[in-house]
């Protein structure tokens, strides 16, 4: 069976999501230094979300759902997902972002049945004001890298015969791509697999991931990508 896994922030949604979250709700300038940190090594992923959402003076699920309502989809996805589900092929969002706004937006388009993973955030009141509490329910024990370890999910909702796609672009996408049989890249995440040697197929939107997916599938056989499949099996050799 052939599985799609795609990335959320840039990728799905049209813009990034939570960057222009938390560009609007710290401040430009102080985003723009938390996420720089992370960028140059000095934070990890959990640490950088946990800044961003400390940063937050307050803000109200309303004003936070308010604010997510202006966000849209790849104007493609919906007409790729569409044809995934026609060809019964499973697609899974994993995003390294917030599962509040990642839920929003696909509910928003009609896809709140699209299974989604991310870290959790929650809206605590403290006084007059109502601060964001991150969360990290799908972190993985040896690597602190990441908050949700998309590798992980790849692993764990696939089989050994299955084909494994994943679409990204960015920073959070470099270590899932290791264990792909098929990429799509764009933006940053088209130098890193120029660096690591991960064969990848450039995408500029859903509709060049769905051209290209047909003429993939109308082989009489899909290959593996050797290095992916050594990748997989050696995760599972070290559990």
């Amino acid at each position: 069976m052939v599985r799609v896994f795609c990335d959320f922030d840039g990728t799905v949604a049209a813009e990034d999501v939570g960057n222009q979250l938390f560009r609007q709700f710290v401040g430009e300038e102080k985003a723009v230094e938390i996420v720089q940190q992370y960028l140059d090594g000095e934070a990890t992923a959990r640490q950088c979300l946990k800044r961003e959402c400390d940063a937050v003076e307050s803000l109200t699920r309303e004003e936070f759902d308010k604010f997510i309502d202006q966000f849209t989809l790849d104007s493609h996805f919906l007409s790729f997902f569409e044809f995934c589900r026609s060809k019964e092929i499973p697609v899974i969002i994993l995003s390294d972002g917030l599962d509040a706004y990642v839920g929003r937006v696909l509910a928003n388009n009609g896809l709140s049945q699209l299974q989604f993973f991310a870290n959790h955030v929650e809206f605590v009141r403290d006084g007059s004001k109502t601060k964001l509490i991150p969360s990290f329910p799908y972190t993985d024990s040896e690597c602190e890298k990441c908050g949700n370890c998309k590798r992980n999910h790849m692993l764990t909702l696939s089989g050994d015969d299955d084909i494994l796609v994943y679409v990204g672009d960015g920073i959070s996408d470099r270590c899932p791509v290791k264990y792909a049989d098929i990429v799509f890249a764009k933006k940053d995440l088209i130098k890193h697999c120029q660096q690591q040697n991960i064969s990848y197929f450039e995408f500029h939107h859903f509709g060049d991931v769905q051209q290209r997916l047909e003429g993939i599938l109308q082989k009489k056989r899909i290959k593996k990508r050797r290095e992916a499949v050594m990748a997989r099996r050696e995760v599972f050799m070290q559990g």
